[in-house]
């Protein structure tokens, strides 16, 4: 239901070729974001060669290229599902806490599993729990700041409606 409500909504205020863009330039930011961050981390660690995760993860592949290219794909992943998330926030009936939970559902599952294909974090309980913590806690930072925009909006629409208020 919530996905047929997401497609009529898209249909009727976002043409086709915007939400192409959105989720191409959401792709590209994810890719440059991972390399990025490579590339700060190779740095950190002070290696000749770019690392694009862990050497447990590198040692996987049958080449340090290889691994770098997944990765790039799994980046790509990453801001594909951010991008394709935010469209959440546009189903105007479900209020912003609802919006908020859907969304933390979507990106939790799907960034968690890729985020531990692309060798982020062991696959143990402790490092899953503090990732979980501090991504609950992102989330209700934004479910704070969205909660204190809406108001800020309705209390300047409420104002345009009597301006004696």
């Amino acid at each position: 239901m919530l996905l047929e409500d997401l497609c009529i909504k898209l249909r009727k205020n976002i043409s086709n070729m915007k939400v192409f863009k959105n989720l191409i330039n959401g792709t590209i930011l994810g890719i440059t974001l991972g390399l990025l961050i490579s590339l700060f981390f190779s740095y950190i660690f002070n290696t000749n060669y770019l690392v694009p995760s862990s050497p447990r993860f590198v040692m996987q592949f049958s080449t340090p290229l290889n691994a770098i290219a997944f990765s790039i794909v799994l980046w790509g992943f990453m801001g594909l599902l951010f991008s394709l998330a935010n469209y959440i926030f546009y189903l105007d009936r479900l209020s912003i806490t609802k919006q908020t939970i859907y969304h933390f559902i979507v990106t939790y599952f799907g960034y968690t599993s890729l985020a531990i294909m692309a060798g982020w974090f062991p696959k143990t309980m402790i490092w899953l729990s503090v990732y979980t913590i501090i991504f609950i806690l992102i989330y209700c930072l934004i479910w704070i700041i969205s909660m204190r925009e809406a108001k800020k909006l309705t209390d300047s629409i409420n104002k345009l409606i009597d301006p004696h208020s």
